[in-house]
């Protein structure tokens, strides 16, 4: 399922990002909705003062095998995908890794710099362990990494553990996820809520 949601608020130049949502990379849905300023249950609008963002969700919604319909961010083409990236001056992509790929921590990267280190800042403000990636394959620089095709060129891309990312619910089935999002969950969406507030837009 793809799903596209956009706003004529102003933060709209701002974009958060599920490539592999759904069963393909459990939870990536949920929190990129939630970043995006939407209940992942019942799709209610923030009131934190943070304002609604555009967002972008592919989600793999098959009985079992969704890993077949991962697509790397570098070969990531889909028409309308494309556009809404160009047209945003700032973006979030949310993946799932491995627990030894993320060693205890959000591996961050992409070429958005500034937005990283301030997604950096805010996860260590709650206290959840993140850290700049150095793995190529976690570090979300490709420049054909349709996250980075931004209109400043570059995201900042968020990669998530497994064991983190179950951790973020009470039940870790695709039905029951939205409806049992818990605290971690919450921090977690804090901190990378208010990371799209502090980073400006270039006029």
């Amino acid at each position: 399922m793809v799903e596209e949601q956009a706003t004529d608020n102003a933060e709209t130049q701002k974009l958060v990002m599920a490539l592999h949502g759904g069963g393909i990379e459990t939870g990536t849905s949920e929190i990129a909705l939630a970043t995006a300023g939407y209940h992942p249950a019942t799709l209610a609008t923030t009131g934190d003062g943070y304002g609604l963002h555009d967002l972008w969700l592919f989600e793999g919604l098959l009985p079992s095998g969704n890993g077949d319909l991962h697509v790397t961010a570098s070969h990531y083409d889909e028409a309308i995908a494309t556009k809404i990236v160009e047209n945003a001056q700032r973006c979030i992509s949310l993946h799932g890794c491995t627990d030894a790929q993320a060693n205890g921590r959000i591996q961050l990267g992409g070429l958005d710099e500034e937005l990283r280190d301030i997604v950096l800042d805010e996860l260590d403000a709650v206290g959840i362990p993140a850290e700049v990636s150095t793995n190529p394959m976690l570090d979300g620089r490709h420049p054909d990494n349709i996250a980075n095709k931004t209109r400043i060129g570059g995201c900042a891309q968020l990669e998530m553990g497994t064991s983190f990312r179950r951790s973020l619910f009470q039940i870790n089935t695709r039905p029951r996820r939205k409806n049992t999002t818990n605290a971690q969950f919450w921090l977690l969406v804090e901190a990378l809520r208010k990371s799209m507030r502090r980073v400006q837009v270039v006029p």
